[in-house]
């Protein structure tokens, strides 16, 4: 009891420590916000650091079509998505809200690769397979139905030296209508045409596809938390989902084959040299051709951005300026932490359209000239603070203890090792101890970038105040704790 109690004081006293001074709690307007699961992650991380400095914003995940939704029907003030409005959602609500018909902006929130997490044990040794590779043609194949077994002829081809267990292979899919889904179908449509129309057709679904099939041989499973969770208690079963769920989980992800042969996962440097590939169209929605196609031995092909759906003109003053201040830190010391949550940060030219979009919010705050060195200053995104993040975190967790160094290639890699850049390879495997070291180093780093972002400037005044209240509080409970923990049978009867 005296040791909850201790550690219920350090925890008070470090919530109060950890607010920035001058910081008063939050007290203006409240936004709602839903949508996206696929960028969950990020998002709730986002809302929770600014509520800590006076901003009133929340995030549900109900999927992107459902945020999409509920934004135009002016149930949230903005939503998340990967997929922009399609055509038909546009014409039914124009028919159905005429004058009431809600503007909207996309604006690029962060980056992230679409994986494919496993749940694989070696039926030898017992241990978990971490080292699975995968391409177009097999994932099209496994998310069509057509491969229904671990053991496929396809599969060992494809993986050699690895010690496949002989299970059915239990596709998971979104049963929501779903933005990753939209994404996978994307490219599925681009890498194997053929297959993907034959399977659309019969669906009756096309790219971007939001709606799974769910009978069998799939098991269709709501939101990414779901088919997170699923994959986590079924062996044979693979899903597709944004890497940060498989992170989170501690769970592999498959190694996918990309242009230029090679196989690599989605780490943070993976997906932001695929991105380098991708074109913004006028509206700022994303034409990723180029990414799955993307020439580069570490390049991760199923990479993309997500969006946020804001108004413009047509929000309070005060609303909008709470807005464009969670969108400059979601933009700037934000993205800090995207590569330990399983994303990449986005990249200058983005975070300058972010700051554009901003200003077309009625009530904006000031946005930093990215120009000036002290823009760049008051907006501590990694790729110009930290050369673009920390992925070892990631490795650590993905590869479960068995980063390692070196180059890849596509006929390496019998031997189940990956590089420290997250692309096959023959290296060897590094130590235990070496991995522990890059946990432990990629977590201080976080922290103290998390701390640098938001300009935290505890002071030791107020922490002796705290800790003086609370003990003056708890003190005279320990004592008495401590008296009775001393007295004889005789004294207690």
């Amino acid at each position: 009891m005296i040791r909850r109690i201790l550690l219920s004081i350090a925890l008070t006293a470090g919530i109060f420590t950890s607010l920035p001074a001058g910081v008063a709690f939050a007290d203006g307007p409240q936004l709602h916000s839903a949508g996206s699961t696929w960028v969950q992650i990020a998002m709730q991380q986002w809302t929770s650091d600014v509520n800590r400095f006076g901003l009133n914003v929340d995030y549900q995940g109900i999927g992107s079509t459902a945020g999409r939704e509920d934004y135009m029907y002016n149930l949230i003030d903005f939503a998340a998505t990967e997929i922009p409005y399609q055509p038909e959602e546009l014409d039914l609500y124009h028919r159905e809200l005429g004058g009431n018909f809600r503007n909207y902006q996309y604006v690029p929130d962060v980056a992230g690769g679409t994986a494919f997490m496993y749940n694989l044990n070696d039926p030898s040794t017992g241990e978990r397979i971490r080292s699975l590779r995968l391409n177009s043609d097999l994932i099209t194949r496994i998310f069509t139905g057509k491969i229904t077994s671990w053991r496929d002829p396809a599969i060992l081809a494809l993986n050699p030296g690895v010690n496949l267990p002989s299970i059915p292979l239990i596709p998971v899919t979104r049963s929501d209508s779903s933005g990753t889904s939209g994404q996978l179908s994307l490219y599925l449509a681009n890498q194997q045409p053929g297959a993907w129309g034959a399977f659309a057709s019969r669906l009756g679904c096309t790219a971007p596809c939001a709606n799974w099939a769910t009978d069998a041989p799939f098991v269709g499973q709501s939101l990414s938390s779901g088919v997170t969770n699923y994959v986590a208690a079924t062996p044979g079963a693979i899903n597709y989902v944004e890497a940060g769920y498989a992170l989170a989980k501690g769970f592999p992800v498959a190694y996918v084959q990309n242009a230029s042969g090679n196989f690599s996962i989605p780490l943070s440097e993976n997906v932001s040299t695929a991105l380098s590939h991708a074109q913004l169209n006028p509206d700022l929605t994303q034409n990723l051709a180029g990414v799955y196609n993307a020439p580069e031995p570490a390049a991760y092909p199923i990479s993309s951005y997500s969006y946020l759906i804001t108004p413009t003109s047509n929000i309070d003053p005060a609303k909008g300026n709470v807005l464009g201040k969670f969108m400059l830190y979601a933009a700037c010391g934000g993205q800090q932490q995207a590569p330990l949550l399983g994303y990449s940060p986005l990249p200058e030219n983005l975070v300058q359209t972010v700051f554009d979009a901003i200003n077309r919010i009625n009530g904006h705050p000031t946005t930093p000239d990215l120009g000036t060195p002290e823009g760049r200053a008051a907006c501590p995104n990694p790729n110009w603070t930290q050369g673009g993040g920390d992925s070892s975190f990631a490795i650590a967790a993905i590869l479960g203890g068995s980063s390692t160094t070196g180059g890849g290639g596509a006929a390496a890699a019998t031997s189940g090792t990956s590089s420290a850049t997250g692309v096959f390879s023959a290296a060897g495997a590094a130590s235990k101890a070496q991995v522990a070291q890059q946990l432990v180093a990629s977590r201080r780093t976080a922290a103290a970038a998390s701390i640098a972002a938001v300009h935290l400037a505890p002071s030791s005044v107020p922490t002796m105040v705290v800790a003086l209240l609370l003990l003056l509080i708890f003190g005279p409970l320990l004592v008495h704790r401590r008296r009775s923990a001393r007295r004889t049978p005789e004294e207690t009867a």
